[in-house]
């Protein structure tokens, strides 16, 4: 467990935005929707007094593209878990040098699902600054 009560505070603090950052969105979506169309029927008399009529069509519009992928759906996923996993073995260990490790792997978690300033990338650089705090903060000096 981190020495000082700030540095407590910032390792939950970053623990809370991981899971956070899991449920927020890491890409875009592409999804745009190409509109249908109709071509009405027509008809024409004939001189014998019967009518002819043309088929009509219709063509229905659909969605093309894919949803925005949250955190727990995007490949940055390992990655985020991770570094949930690298906190606790440094809470429960009280070894500050596993959440250096922990920043690094959510650096690299933004780094791998491209760099676009959206909502679960955004909490996990602040929650990778939080542990780069927290783990290279000094220690409070031991009671003698």
């Amino acid at each position: 467990m981190p020495a000082t009560t700030r540095q407590r505070v910032a390792v939950l603090v970053a623990a809370l935005l991981v899971v956070l950052s899991l449920g927020l969105p890491w890409t875009t979506s592409t999804q745009t929707y190409v509109p249908g169309w109709m071509a009405p029927s027509m008809c024409v008399p004939s001189a014998d007094g019967t009518i002819w009529c043309s088929g009509a069509f219709i063509s229905p519009g659909f969605m093309s593209g894919s949803a925005a992928l949250s955190g727990a759906g995007s490949v940055a996923r390992v990655f985020l878990i991770g570094a949930l996993v690298l906190i606790l073995v440094a809470w429960t260990r009280g070894e500050s040098r596993w959440l250096g490790l922990a920043g690094a792997a959510l650096l690299v978690a933004v780094l791998l699902a491209g760099l676009a300033a959206l909502g679960g990338q955004l909490a996990a650089c602040a929650a990778a600054l939080a542990l780069l705090y927290a783990g290279l903060s000094p220690r409070a000096p031991a009671p003698a």
